[in-house]
């Protein structure tokens, strides 16, 4: 094919591609020698032009009865698509040939259109046109924007190439990846009509989480490469699918906190033990999890006693208090081998100082502190009541109003109350469901990431983000 007569061929093909609306059609006939080749070209979901062609030999379209014959005719003009599309380009590699001829003259007069020559394949210049066809939609990147003040997350996207944009381009964006799903983390590739975006690929990797420097290449329209991360692979799931994977809030993060822990050290050595072991778990945890934003009291209260003969009863006693986890601990660990206290003893088998220690608390806590406040009691044995019941367990020597003091506590801002009984919650006194009203959980059977998250101590399991992250102001 000559230059001037391809390039002439080239240009007509684009703009005929280029001119195709979101239902447009486009039939390209190329006559030859031997027959003749349809390309049948619209525009897909994504505003991609798709062809589909097909060959037909002479001998294929000719009637036993002959050229002459109007059925020869109508074969002709059916292998063109009835030439029914909104445009239309006939071309001639082979103007000698009889056959072409007479077939040139029906398709010209059933869509008289001005007839481009051409004496190579017209396959190649169909697909060069087609894969250097500039953006009739843009393309977008599905991210989620993320509002750090609320932790709201919102599906979005971010553009990548504009309406226009040809093959070869390239563009940069800044993501950052949390931990993704099973799949990774998606790079989705989108396209808008109107208001509702078109799913056009998606890859995803699984990566470390942190900031990545995206690179996008449109390689050709449909097809968009990127580097600057893992090697991508392809992701089987539809929009919907994708969808729903993307949460609506960013992971909590826990802020300051304060943890009182209040615990009981009368009774069997080995209960005593097993309760102070408690609490080094939840203060290793938390420890961790929170690191230099949590401040931690220790508390330790015993029995009272009622015996004359006895020797003063051992009052509560705080061990620590707002100290670093690291102090704390060890305040832990003098208790831990003292272990069980018996000063006072013979003592009241059945309360505990639980009132004197709510005093203890109470009194200490300000309402000045402006940070998340957690009263985890560790123990059996229920309080004493401030005076004389129904319950048959003496009254508080001071007398404490147990009640009082955890309303007190509990109507401070942002406090909780929890705790780990020896007994089942079936098995427990009453007074345990008021002093674990937010978290309540056997000595036995602890689970202490839990406990944690439910007092809002530490962020709960994370959700995996399923796509890359760009801050609200980007």
């Amino acid at each position: 094919m000559s230059e001037p007569d391809k390039a002439l061929l080239r240009k007509a093909v684009a703009r005929a591609v280029a001119g195709l609306t979101a239902t447009g059609r486009l039939t390209i006939v190329e006559v030859a020698a031997d027959g003749m080749t349809v390309f049948r070209i619209h525009r897909d979901d994504n505003g991609r032009p798709r062809c589909h062609y097909w060959s037909s030999s002479w001998e294929d379209l000719t009637s036993e009865q002959g050229w002459e014959h109007e059925s020869s005719r109508q074969a002709v003009l059916r292998a063109a698509d009835s030439l029914l599309a909104d445009e239309v380009v006939l071309v001639c590699s082979f103007p000698e040939g009889a056959e072409a001829n007479r077939a040139l003259a029906w398709l010209s007069e059933a869509r008289p259109v001005p007839v481009l020559p051409c004496d190579g394949p017209v396959v190649a210049i169909v697909e060069d046109v087609l894969a250097s066809d500039p953006l009739s939609r843009s393309y977008d990147l599905v991210v989620l924007r993320a509002d750090h003040a609320s932790g709201r997350l919102r599906l979005g996207s971010k553009q990548l190439f504009p309406i226009g944009t040809l093959p070869g381009t390239r563009a940069e964006v800044v993501v950052r990846c949390e931990p993704g799903d099973e799949y990774g983390t998606a790079f989705a590739v989108v396209t808008w009509q109107g208001r509702e975006p078109r799913l056009l690929s998606v890859h995803s990797a699984r990566l470390t989480p942190g900031r990545y420097l995206l690179t996008a290449e449109l390689v050709r329209p449909g097809k968009v490469r990127f580097t600057g991360v893992p090697e991508l692979t392809r992701d089987p799931r539809g929009w919907n699918d994708l969808v729903a994977a993307a949460p609506s809030q960013l992971p909590t993060r826990a802020g300051p906190a304060h943890l009182i822990c209040a615990v009981e050290v009368s009774g069997p050595d080995a209960k005593v033990e097993e309760r102070l072991s408690r609490v080094r778990q939840m203060v290793s945890h938390l420890s961790a999890e929170l690191a230099d934003l949590l401040r931690v009291s220790l508390v330790a209260y015993g029995a009272h006693s009622y015996d004359d003969r006895a020797a003063r009863e051992h009052p509560v006693e705080v061990a620590a208090w707002q100290v670093t986890p690291e102090r704390a601990l060890a305040a832990l660990e003098w208790l831990e081998e003292r272990g069980a206290i018996t000063e006072g003893y013979p003592y009241y088998p059945h309360a505990a100082q639980v009132e004197d220690m709510l005093e203890a608390v109470a009194r200490r806590l300000t309402t000045a502190e402006q940070v998340r406040t957690v009263l985890l009691t560790v123990g059996d044995r229920p309080p004493h009541p401030a005076r004389t019941n129904r319950s048959l367990i003496l009254p508080c020597p001071h007398p404490h109003d147990w009640r009082l003091l955890v309303g007190r506590v509990q109507s401070r801002p942002d406090t909780a109350l929890a705790a780990i009984c020896d007994r089942e919650d079936t098995f427990a006194h009453p007074a345990w469901r008021r002093l674990g009203a937010n978290a309540l959980a056997h000595l036995d059977a602890l689970d202490v990431r839990g406990l944690a998250a439910d007092l809002g101590l530490a962020a709960p399991a994370a959700l995996p983000i399923p796509f890359p992250l760009l801050d609200e102001t980007e």
